[in-house]
C-alpha cells in the first residue's frame, strides 16, 4: 500500500514539474519575439531629412542663380550694408533695432538680419535666430526672396544637446523653389561639432514647429519689420 501511494505521489510530482517548466518555456518566447518585432521597425524620415534633386539643365541653372543671390546677401550682411538688425525680447512686443552688437541678451527670444536689396536682380533675404534659456540659439532660419516678393530658398539649421549619437548634433536643411513656387532641390545633412556626419537613424532629434512663409507680404504681416528703400547710409 505504501508502494502505490509513493508511485502516486511522484506521478503528481513530475505532472506538477512538467507544466511549470511549460509555462516559463512560453512566457520566454513571447517576451522574445515582441523584443525582435521592436527592433524591426523601420525608421520613419521626416520632411526635414528628405533629399531631392531635379536633374534637367533649367533647374540647375536656377539653383546657381540663387547661389550666387544667397552668397551675395551674406556678403551684404557681413559688410554691414543694406543690412538691418532687429531683437524680440520677452513681454515686449517691439522689434528694437540695433547697430554692432546686441544691446542685450537678457530675455532674448529672437534676433534679426535683414538684407533689403533694391538693385537691378533685387531680393530680401532674412536670418532669424531663435534664443533658448541658455541665451545660446537652437534654431537659425534663411530666407531668401525674390524680386516678386516670391521664397526661392529656405535654409533650416537645428542643434541639440544629449541627442544620443553626439553631446551636439546639428542638421541642415535646404530648399530650392523655381518662380512656379515648385521644388527643384531639396539637401540634408547632419553632423557633430567636429563635422563628422553622423547618423540620423541613430540620433534623437526633436521638432519644432515653424512656417516656411512662402512670400513676402506674408512674412512682413507676421514680422511688420520697418523695411526702408534704397540704400543705408
Amino acid at each position: 500500500m505504501k508502494f502505490f501511494k509513493f508511485l502516486f505521489l511522484l506521478v503528481l510530482f513530475v505532472q506538477a514539474n512538467a507544466k511549470a517548466q511549460d509555462i516559463d518555456t512560453v512566457n520566454y518566447l513571447d517576451y522574445n519575439t515582441e523584443f525582435f518585432d521592436e527592433s524591426e521597425e523601420e525608421y520613419e524620415i521626416s520632411d526635414e531629412e528628405k533629399i531631392f534633386q531635379d536633374e534637367s539643365d533649367e533647374s540647375r541653372e536656377i539653383v546657381l542663380y540663387i547661389e550666387d543671390l544667397l552668397n551675395y546677401a551674406i556678403y551684404l550682411n557681413e559688410n554691414d550694408s543694406l543690412t538691418y538688425r532687429y531683437a524680440k525680447y520677452k513681454d515686449n512686443e517691439e522689434f528694437i533695432e540695433y547697430e554692432g552688437q546686441l544691446p542685450s541678451l537678457e530675455d532674448i527670444e529672437k534676433r534679426f538680419e535683414l538684407v533689403d536689396c533694391k538693385e537691378e536682380n533685387s531680393f530680401f533675404y532674412c536670418k532669424e535666430y531663435i534664443y533658448n534659456q541658455n541665451k545660446a540659439w537652437d534654431f537659425i532660419y534663411e530666407r531668401l526672396y525674390d524680386s516678386s516678393g516670391e521664397l526661392i530658398l529656405f535654409i533650416r539649421h537645428y542643434n541639440t544637446y544629449n541627442s544620443v549619437c553626439a553631446e551636439v548634433a546639428f542638421e541642415r536643411s535646404e530648399y530650392y523653389w523655381d518662380k512656379e513656387g515648385n521644388l527643384i532641390r531639396k539637401t540634408y545633412e547632419i553632423y557633430d561639432s567636429n563635422n563628422n556626419s553622423l547618423n540620423i537613424e541613430d540620433c534623437w532629434m526633436e521638432r519644432e514647429f515653424y512656417d516656411k512663409y512662402m512670400d513676402l507680404s506674408s512674412f512682413n504681416s507676421v514680422y511688420p519689420f520697418p523695411f526702408l528703400s534704397g540704400s543705408k547710409e
